[in-house]
Parts: C-alpha cells; structure tokens; sequence
C-alpha cells in the first residue's frame, strides 16, 4: 500500500517515525526541507520540492502534480492552513475519491480558522491529533469520534533506561538554552533552596543557546558556580541516558515540548507550569503523579523542587509512574499504531 505524507520539512526526531510507518506501508514524505535519507539506514522515500512563501502562506507548487503522478492510496497532510497546497492537495484528493487525512495539533485560537478547520476534517477521511484532550475538543465541536485518531506525539529513545533505579544527586535541564525556557527562573529558584537541600544536589543544564552566557553570568552572580553544572549540547544517547539516571526530576519551566516525553522516557518526573508553550505534550503531566504542574511563579517552582528532592520515596514512585507512562501510551510503537487505524479507517469508509 502506497502513502504519502505531506509535510513542511523532516525534522531528526521524525526519522524512526516515518521508518517504522515504512515496515508497514511504502512510505514517502514529500517537505521541502533538506536530504534526510540515507540509503543505507533509512526505509521510507522523501520527495523534496522548492518552497516559496507569500505573506503568511507558504506554496509547495509541486505537491498536487505529484499525488496526480503517482498511484496512491492514502494522502496525510499536515493540517496547517498556511501551507496552501496541502489544502488544495486536500480538494484534489476529494474530487477524485483518494483517501485524505489531516495530521497535526488540532485548534488554535482562532475562531475562524477553527471553523474552516471543522469543515475540512468532516469533509475529510480522517484527522490524526496529538493528545486525547484534541480528540475531545474536536467531539465537542460535533466531528464524529470514529474518525478521529490519536498518535501521541513522541520521539524514539534509544538506550532507554529505568532512571528510578538508581542513586540521585541532580536537577535536569536538557534543551536549547533560549528566554522562553525560563531558566533564570530555575537558576534562581535552586538559589533560593540550595541551603535546605542535600549538598550533593547540583544542578545540571544540558544545551547550548543565546542564553547560555547570560545563565552563566546569573549562577556566578548567585555564587552557585560548584552547583551550577553547564554541560554544553548531548547527542550521544549512552551519554545522555547517564544523567537522566542521576536526575531526581527534570525542568523546563517555561516550554514543555517533547523534552517531556524523553524525561518520562527514561523514568524521570518533569516539572514544568501549567501556563508553558507546548504543542500538546504537556498534557502527558498529570501533576503528581510523573510530574509536577506548577504556578507560573518562582514559588510554585521552589515549593516542587524541595517537596521531590527531599521526598526519596516520591521520587521513586513518580519516576516509576513516568516511566510506565511513557511505556503504556507514548511509545514509537504507540503512534504509529495511530496512523495505522487512521489509515484502515480512512480506506474502509472510501469505498
């Protein structure tokens, strides 16, 4: 069975993605991003075409000519009305009775926009969403459950590892050291309760960014330069599954993206507040059980911080919850079941 993605560009976590939904189906993604596939590793084919952008709305001329070119029984396209056509691959596929299924976070803010989307999905064969709560919000706004599907979006973890299992002496953070992040909070909260925390406590910053001089600038300001730990960007999996199994929880207090799933991965508690910029995976945090959800004050976040530090009890039972989390709904395999149901589904009411 022939399918095809369409797409904006291919990002490295997406490769184990697209290559497991390969085992199951001739896989293309058509992006007008650069070469993702190497020949020698990867089992899904890529189609990049030349982009071009118009105000707010981004053309991708070729995607149509393609789909008209090539035999295929299911097209899945990111559902963002931005990109043009896509939209009008959607009207292509409509007209000339090929399967279409949308493919991305659900509703935004805007009113309009999400009735347009409405419209689209209930016209379509299918949507695939991020999270339960879309799929809930998208029953609300009277699109027939049985057509809606959930891939949790996730990322494969190599070396995966039980993090509750061992002997704890940090605070993670891993990710690009950038504003939105709001590490100057995390630097000043761990300030302010670093005399009522074990001293072998540090805590360690994983990533590199615009911010990394200035974090540095604070902590010393702070005199927390031997608590402090800036470790610079971790692509080795073997390295980075090393401090995840020494964290007693990891933060990223103002962004909760799909560090969240790789924390809860490796069976580590994620903190984060419940106002922070995500694309939906915040909502694998249920607050108190694989994680905290703070106030969007420092507070909150000292007040988290002390209560799973000095708790060990807690900080094995939370890391264990993160950890069968992560195993019983946000697996590779567990998304891409998603897709697959979607893709039945999508087939079976086309005929």
């Amino acid at each position: 069975m022939k399918i095809i993605i369409l797409e904006n560009k291919i990002l490295h976590y997406r490769k184990p993605f697209f290559n497991g939904l390969a085992y199951h189906y001739d896989t293309t993604v058509l992006h007008s991003g650069d070469i993702s596939v190497n020949s020698q590793e990867d089992s899904y084919k890529e189609y990049i075409v030349p982009l071009k952008k118009k105000n707010k709305f981004y053309l991708q001329s070729e995607v149509v000519p393609y789909i008209k070119k090539n035999d295929l029984d299911v097209v899945i396209g990111m559902f963002d009305l931005a990109w043009v056509d896509i939209v009008k691959a959607f009207f292509y596929c409509k007209k000339n009775n090929i399967p279409f299924v949308w493919w991305g976070i659900g509703f935004g803010k805007n009113k309009v926009i999400n009735f347009i989307r409405k419209i689209l999905v209930n016209y379509s064969n299918g949507v695939i969403l991020y999270t339960k709560e879309s799929k809930e919000l998208f029953v609300q706004y009277g699109i027939i459950k049985e057509k809606i599907f959930v891939a949790n979006n996730t990322f494969h973890v190599e070396n995966r590892i039980k993090g509750y299992e061992f002997s704890k002496d940090s605070i993670l953070f891993v990710g690009s050291l950038d504003k939105r992040k709001q590490n100057d909070i995390l630097i000043n909260a761990f300030s302010s309760i670093v005399d009522d925390i074990p001293k072998n406590i540090n805590l360690i910053i994983i990533g590199e960014g615009i911010e990394l001089e200035n974090l540095r600038k604070l902590s010393s300001k702070l005199k927390l330069e031997n608590r402090v730990k800036f470790i610079g960007k971790v692509t080795d999996t073997k390295i980075l599954a090393s401090y995840y199994k020494k964290a007693i929880c990891s933060v990223s207090f103002g962004q909760a993206g799909l560090s969240v799933l790789q924390s809860l991965a490796y069976g580590v508690p994620f903190i984060t507040k419940r106002t922070a910029i995500s694309g939906g995976e915040i909502s694998n945090i249920i607050d108190g059980y694989n994680g905290f959800l703070c106030e969007d004050d420092i507070e909150s976040l000292k007040l988290s911080l002390t209560n799973i530090i000095l708790d060990k009890e807690k900080t094995i039972s939370m890391g264990k919850n993160a950890y069968d989390y992560y195993s019983e709904n946000a697996t590779m395999e567990k998304m891409i079941q998603g897709f697959i149901d979607a893709i039945d589904y999508a087939r079976s009411i086309n005929k």
